[in-house]
């Protein structure tokens, strides 16, 4: 059975100890395989048919299997391709040992899911290495099911803590007083958070106060930067502050708060229903749009300031822009991510993908027909930067009350 003395085999020391499981239906090759085994520093579970290794498998789960071929009840063969059914994604190796030498012998055995294939009698030394080789190799397994397992707990901890995170951002910016009458949004983060913002507010003299920001990057870095912006917005707008002092106070907090290669580009409006006046002010946002309800863009708002947060307070431009509205229309806003927005083939949306859906039938409010062709636009792929657009309703006069 062995190719050489067991007693002359040396003692060796392992790193991973192995559980062996030794198939062979001759109780002096079991014990053989026992002791020299056991004397590399390994432990042993024994089977003497392949019916016995198939279940001894099942329950022991071993960490490599010695199979002998010929057996009574169920040879090597069945009984490996029986093994590697049981293993689904583990890797245990199989190295056959038979007296059958045969090339067409040995190429069965791999077939039948066999990793390896010695011919009696055994060389011990050769075993011994192949015992060593499958150790080490059972050491990289077990290292990468625990980088495995490590990377998924990651994952999850990571996943519990962008779901806390995004409803503490949600209610930081307060989303749901998005919910107004005269206001359409809507928005598409890059990754899972948004560096958008979309605020809005009614203070007690019923003006409707609009922000569309942008952060510099994207994800929760971008989405942290908001935090300063939104509350400032929110507590001005409420009391009723004008649109030059709230774009001062919000570039001063950025200012003391951010480093300087961080900024906030931003467009804060201020509707006036009943006198129907937009007042914007527009730091290097893209242009506002004024879309009359038949003759189209009737006005731009372009950008009259650097973003917020690059320039002092002696340098910062808080000018705003007011425009009387006569009939119906509605203010479209819009991040940068909505032009760049590309298609599978790598093509943007860009300005007259922009054109066109301002000037497109289906939806009644510009806000919701760019929404619509950007989806189209992107199909099931996300922009590579955050995409949000906004819509801010004027509506036409009421010619009932004209006397």
């Amino acid at each position: 059975m062995f190719g050489r003395d067991i007693n002359d085999t040396e003692r060796y020391v392992p790193g991973k100890t192995l559980k062996v499981l030794v198939v062979d239906d001759t109780e002096v090759n079991l014990s053989l395989f026992d002791k020299f085994i056991r004397r590399m520093g390994h432990e042993t579970v024994s089977a003497t048919n392949g019916l016995q290794a198939v279940a001894r498998f099942e329950e022991c789960r071993p960490d490599l299997v010695l199979m002998d071929v010929m057996m009574p009840e169920m040879d090597g063969y069945e009984a490996t391709r029986r093994i590697r059914t049981l293993c689904n994604e583990n890797w245990v190796p199989i190295i056959f040992m038979s007296a059958k030498v045969s090339v067409d012998d040995q190429v069965m055995g791999l077939e039948a899911g066999g990793d390896d294939y010695l011919t009696k009698p055994v060389n011990l030394k050769i075993l011994a290495a192949k015992i060593t080789a499958m150790q080490r190799i059972a050491e990289m397994q077990q290292a990468l099911e625990e980088t495995a397992s490590e990377l998924q707990r990651y994952r999850d901890n990571a996943e519990q803590e962008m779901l806390l995170a995004t409803r503490l951002m949600a209610r930081i910016t307060r989303s749901a007083s998005l919910a107004d009458p005269l206001l359409k949004a809507w928005t598409l983060p890059a990754v899972h958070m948004s560096g958008d913002l979309v605020a809005a507010a009614r203070p007690f003299d019923g003006r409707l106060y609009v922000l569309l920001a942008d952060a510099t990057g994207h994800g929760l870095p971008a989405a942290l930067m908001q935090m300063p912006v939104s509350q400032t917005f929110y507590d001005m707008a409420q009391a009723g502050y004008s649109v030059s002092s709230i774009v001062t106070a919000m570039n001063r907090q950025l200012r003391a708060l951010m480093p300087r290669d961080r900024f906030v580009a931003a467009t804060v409006v201020a509707f006036d229903e009943c006198n129907r006046l937009f007042e914007v002010w527009n730091g290097g946002n893209p242009e506002a749009l004024l879309v009359d309800d038949s003759a189209g863009i009737i006005h731009r708002f372009v950008p009259c300031s650097p973003p917020l947060g690059i320039v002092g307070e002696g340098d910062f431009d808080a000018r705003t822009e007011i425009l009387q509205v006569a009939g119906g229309a509605e203010l479209l806003l819009y991040s940068d991510g909505v032009l760049d927005a590309d298609d599978a083939r790598g093509n943007t949306f860009d300005e007259d993908g922009l054109a066109m859906a301002i000037d497109g039938r289906g939806e009644p409010s510009v806000c919701g027909r760019v929404a619509t062709a950007l989806q189209a636009h992107l199909g099931e792929r996300h922009g590579q930067d955050d995409i949000s657009v906004v819509g801010i309703r004027c509506p036409a006069p009421d010619r009932s009350d004209r006397s």
